[in-house]
């Protein structure tokens, strides 16, 4: 008998062989393991083990590397300045001296603190200058003192040609100026989450159709703020040629809202129908609390592998033997070797797989909680559910999921280097109008695409994994046929759970964002002391959005995972009268459905 496998045409053209079923365009998957009638499979063995081999294999180069580089890296070669005299500021006798201060192209001092307009005319606080006055106010950048706006142009101009200031570098000083309203952003944009996330508990339709209509106030609010300012009112900070881009931004945040609000009328009955779901997944956050705390942890995680990565990386860094400086440029340039270059491509990405790992871990978690709350309602046993999902990540499944992450990363480095070649043609001469900037730019938008394929289809196979305990390929080949049966149950709530997820990120994002920036522009103690709100408004939106992307992926974890269970317990009890564990809030959707 030969390997190949018989299928029945089913438009009765007779029979055709195929070696692999799956080249059946009828083919809809082999069937799912009957043990999970009673829930999520006990008995489970550790797997894809080469995946583990593989990630530990990357931690030990990185680790050997980091080790290696500590006694002949200094991280302070790349930030620490020098005086005229050719000393660095911060080191040996100037140790309490890091800033530089430049009074001409050929006299700079090391100075303690950047005198600011009170210290005009006094005597500067640098180390063995013999009683030089500063003759102009600064503030920090970094470790430069630029003169403030007010300063005569000649010293602004004198110090743009001896030290490439950058933009980048002033948005820096300016989120450096405003970082502790960027901490109280995060702050608010966690209690903005809290807040949402227990409100939906009691009343999911009026907190979404409320969500909808703040979201788009404050969208409307920010541009017609944008437009007032590029009018001329309300400009009580300095702003360099905005008018034009307050005007564009004003703009854009309209058509923005108006495309919104015809999408949401568009969508209105489907909203409608999610909500339903929404509320089944505020009753597993409100039974299942802990849960909500499962983001925070990996974002810790997160943090701290972030932190790891680039004091290392800035050591590695500063190995570079080859250094660049002009005569009078206060600040060198490191040109790193072959050998540093590698080092530093394998900590870019150890950095890339490390944080796909933890988003990985992240959803695996909350999809395995909400497994067993799902099938607690037939009797499935509920305890330590969060420690369970989390020892099971670490052990049984946790080569699956450096498996599922490690695809990931590596559609995001070919991303990152795409985007890298793109940027250099682009600055290059002949730009990228031409074959090859078509060709990167329809690269980069293939790759966009595949990379959204890969994270549905890595969420829902991590749902698989926690409901089987199987390889990660087995768990995304199940999860793609299951999806591909219930193809239309699984667009409408998937693409709902996505809006209401989306829309909660924006509304938790826009809310905590435009009191910060109400701060920052109308506080004394901001508004005179930054280039532009732009760089911290961005920061805002940023962590804002991570912050209520985070909670909110909760929620959108818990609605694709219940509708997966669902449809699972569905297809395991068809013949015996349909779903057993489907919770009462569920029903009715359920209904709806059938």
């Amino acid at each position: 008998m030969s390997n190949k496998v018989l299928l029945a045409d089913y438009n009765n053209h007779g029979q055709q062989q195929f070696e692999y079923p799956e080249q059946d365009v009828y083919y809809t998957g082999r069937k799912l393991n009957q043990d999970l009638k009673h829930g999520p499979i006990e008995q489970r063995g550790c797997q894809d083990i080469i995946c583990v081999i593989l990630y530990l294999s990357v931690w030990a180069l990185m680790i050997f590397c980091a080790i290696k580089s500590w006694d002949t890296g200094d991280a302070s070669k790349i930030y620490l300045p020098y005086d005229s005299q050719q000393r660095q500021c911060g080191r040996g006798d100037l140790k309490n001296y890091p800033n530089i201060y430049i009074i001409t192209q050929s006299e700079s001092y090391c100075v303690s603190d950047c005198p600011g307009e009170s210290g005009v005319g006094k005597e500067l606080p640098c180390y063995q200058c013999s009683a030089q006055t500063a003759p102009y106010a600064s503030a920090q950048l970094l470790t430069l003192c630029f003169p403030t706006l007010k300063v005569d142009e000649k010293y602004q101009e004198l110090i743009s040609n001896l030290v490439d200031i950058s933009g980048f570098q002033r948005h820096y000083a300016d989120i450096e100026e405003t970082w502790p309203i960027i901490l109280a952003c995060a702050g608010i944009a966690f209690f903005m989450a809290i807040l949402l996330t227990f409100l939906i508990r009691l009343a999911a339709g009026c907190i979404v159709w409320g969500m909808i209509l703040i979201y788009l106030l404050i969208v409307g609010a920010i541009g017609t703020v944008a437009y007032l300012q590029s009018k001329g009112h309300y400009q009580e900070y300095r702003v360099i040629d905005d008018a034009q881009q307050l005007e564009i931004i004003a703009y854009v945040f309209w058509s923005i809202g108006g495309l919104s609000l015809l999408i949401i009328l568009c969508l209105a009955k489907k909203i409608s129908q999610a909500i339903q779901v929404l509320k089944t997944a505020a009753d597993f956050t409100r039974e299942e609390w802990q849960a909500l705390f499962v983001p925070v942890f990996i974002l810790i995680l997160v943090l701290g592998f972030f932190a790891y990565w680039l004091i290392f990386s800035a050591i590695i860094y500063s190995t570079s033997n080859e250094i660049n400086k002009s005569q009078y440029s206060p600040y060198v340039e490191l040109q790193w070797d072959a050998k540093t270059g590698w080092q530093l491509c394998l900590y870019f990405f150890g950095l890339i797989w490390n944080v796909c790992f933890a988003l990985a871990l992240c959803q695996f978690v909350i999809s395995s909680c909400c497994c067993f709350w799902y099938y607690s309602h037939q009797g499935y046993p509920l305890s330590s559910s969060i420690l369970k999902s989390f020892c099971r990540g670490f052990t049984t499944n946790f080569g699956s999921l450096l498996f599922g992450s490690l695809i990931l990363a590596i559609v995001w480095t070919i991303k990152f280097i795409l985007e890298f070649f793109h940027k250099q043609l682009k600055n290059s001469v002949q730009g990228d109008n031409n074959a090859l900037g078509y060709a990167l730019r329809c690269a980069k938008y293939y790759v966009s695409c595949f990379e959204k394929f890969i994270r549905f289809l890595n969420q829902n196979a991590y749902t698989m994994m926690a409901l089987t305990g199987q390889s990660f390929c087995n768990s995304a080949y199940d999860a793609f046929y299951l999806i591909l049966r219930n193809a239309t149950r699984v667009a409408i709530t998937h693409g709902l759970g996505e809006l209401f997820e989306f829309l909660g990120a924006i509304f938790i994002s826009a809310s905590s964002s435009f009191i910060c920036y109400l701060i920052i522009t109308k506080a004394d103690a901001y508004k005179n002391n930054i280039f532009n709100p732009i760089a911290p408004t961005l920061a805002f939106i940023l962590i804002s959005y991570m912050i209520g992307k985070m909670f909110m992926n909760l929620y959108g974890m818990g609605v694709d995972t219940l509708l997966l269970c669902f449809i699972v317990d569905t297809e395991m009890n068809k013949n015996e009268g349909g779903a057993k564990s489907v919770p009462h809030s569920l029903k009715q959707y359920a209904s709806e459905l059938n």
